[in-house]
């Protein structure tokens, strides 16, 4: 369910996407608001779960990890549950998602190389539950987008 976000909040929360080391006293000469405002708000807006966590965003590339591809699964509805958190228990996952359609998972991966990412694909083959695997390796980032127009 969605929360509640005032005018306020919306300010925060692009300063802080702007900038996640942004400090409180930054913030509040950019919104207008005393410090202690900043630091209370941003509080209120980790507890109710609109900041899930601060961090730093990686290039896969620069950290060895240059192959990327989305990988559709298939999967037995009796073990979808067990499945779905061994497949998001891998290193190599970065998102993982329940769909709609033909495929039951869908995945998106990091690996070293290619052969690296047919070695996950068989070991996702082997998860039990998973019954098809569909693997595309992506070959140019076109859009990456980590912040949201408030």
């Amino acid at each position: 369910m969605p929360v509640e976000l005032d005018e306020i909040d919306r300010k925060i929360l692009n300063e802080l996407q702007r900038d996640g080391r942004a400090s409180f006293l930054g913030i509040a000469q950019q919104v207008g608001l005393d410090e202690a405002t900043i630091r209370y708000r941003v509080k209120k807006l980790k507890e109710s779960g609109v900041i899930t966590k601060f961090t730093a965003l990686l290039d896969p590339a620069k950290i060895g990890f240059p192959v990327t591809a989305v990988i559709m699964m298939k999967t037995d509805p009796a073990l979808f549950d067990k499945a779905s958190a061994e497949i998001a228990a891998l290193s190599e996952t970065r998102h993982v998602f329940q769909s709609t359609g033909g495929y039951d998972i869908v995945a998106v991966v990091n690996t070293r190389d290619l052969e690296h990412l047919s070695e996950l694909r068989r070991r996702l083959e082997m998860v039990s539950g998973v019954r098809d695997v569909l693997v595309f390796a992506t070959t140019r980032l076109l859009k990456i987008k980590t912040s949201f127009d408030l």
